[in-house]
């Protein structure tokens, strides 16, 4: 068995694990990743939107929305600096009738609160001028909200965690986690099913929607603050055809999700997702064609040209929720010292959407409290 030392093991090599790692290595150069996969971001990372979201809907002082809002600028800042592809697409909430007209100026007060600037109520006629091919009764320009290329950004990541002295050992399971003497003693087992302890001072669980799991192998940690994580999944279908669609098109948010939206890709290809489903298996991606039905339901009231043979099934992403309650209460988890009393290990719970946008907020945060 084999037995080693290193400073910091963040756990998870998913978008924030790696921003994470990114960041501490700039204090230390002893940060190991151990990420279960054989390769990064292969889980939830990989299966979003890619969407640079703007801050909008989230209750003020949330986490989410300091750490969108933030993370936004710094994301745009690092994709130009890196040469990470994006796009700032901007985006168009639409609503369908009077109703949701009043829902949209409620967003955009929240928005404000949050620090989202230049944003712009539409009628329906600047909507048009806009967007030709969507039907609307008006609708809410987001000027900050754009579209990364998910996997370049994760690779640029890495490549300056590398570049540091960082290293990611790759199928690597974490099995169990003592705490000893202000040490964390890490139990690992590999593909072949090898065992390796490594001891670290620091310990970082950013696995994202196996967070609880590995929290609660963590002997000497209170279960009471190890909350349930609960599986959203997330389909999507792509559009078999180019449009002239410029803008992420959403409509008014639904109780769940942000309602099935078209988003962009860098290339300008159109996909539309995700619906949200809670399921048990973390292991099931398949989109079930059945689906087409209600997706087209949705879409046809902003995209009424949009038949079922339009649609091919994409991707599929799961999410993890600590809280089945209406999605605008739910919010990260940051559990550090001040939560569960021990030294220097930090666990987050809930990293969801705006995740992604939010990384290189969350990272800075976390680097912070080392």
């Amino acid at each position: 068995m084999d037995k080693f030392y290193t400073n910091t093991v963040i756990i998870g090599a998913g978008v924030v694990g790696l921003a994470i790692a990114k960041e501490m290595s700039y204090k230390n150069n002893e940060v190991i990743i151990l990420e279960k996969e054989g390769k990064i971001g292969q889980i939830t990372s990989s299966r979003n939107s890619g969407v640079i979201h703007a801050g909008i809907y989230y209750h003020s002082h949330t986490l989410k929305a300091k750490f969108c809002v933030e993370g936004n600028q710094l994301l745009y800042e690092y994709a130009k600096k890196f040469n990470v592809p994006f796009v700032n697409t901007k985006k168009i909430i639409v609503a369908n009738n009077e109703e949701q007209i009043a829902q949209v100026q409620a967003i955009k007060e929240q928005a404000e609160l949050n620090g989202v600037q230049h944003l712009e109520i539409l009628n329906e006629k600047q909507v048009n001028q806009l967007e030709p091919l969507i039907k609307s009764a008006g609708g809410l320009l987001v000027p900050s909200t754009g579209v990364i290329d998910q996997h370049s950004l994760m690779q640029s990541y890495l490549g300056e965690f590398e570049n540091n002295g960082g290293m990611v050992s790759y199928n690597s399971n974490v099995k169990k986690i003592n705490v000893m003497n202000n040490r964390f003693k890490i139990t690992v087992v590999d593909k072949e099913n090898n065992t390796t302890i490594i001891e670290c001072d620091n310990l970082i669980n950013a696995a994202g929607i196996f967070a609880s799991d590995i929290a609660n192998t963590i002997d000497g940690l209170d279960k009471k603050y190890v909350p349930y994580t609960y599986l959203a999944k997330g389909n999507y279908f792509s559009l078999n055809k180019k449009l002239p669609i410029y803008h992420l098109i959403y409509p008014v948010p639904e109780k769940i999700s942000l309602g099935i939206h078209l988003t962009l890709e860098v290339d300008n290809s159109i996909k539309f997702g995700p619906d949200a489903e809670w399921v048990e298996d973390p292991h099931d991606y398949s989109v079930n064609e059945n689906l087409k039905s209600k997706f087209i339901k949705s879409i046809n009231k902003y995209l009424p040209d949009i038949s079922e043979d339009m649609l091919s099934p994409s991707y599929a992403g799961l999410r993890p929720i600590t809280s089945k309650e209406d999605r605008v209460k739910r919010d990260f988890t940051i559990s550090t010292f001040e939560n569960h009393q021990i030294e220097n290990l930090i666990n987050l719970y809930g990293i969801e959407s705006p995740g992604l946008t939010s990384s290189l907020a969350i990272a800075r945060y976390v680097a912070e409290r080392f």
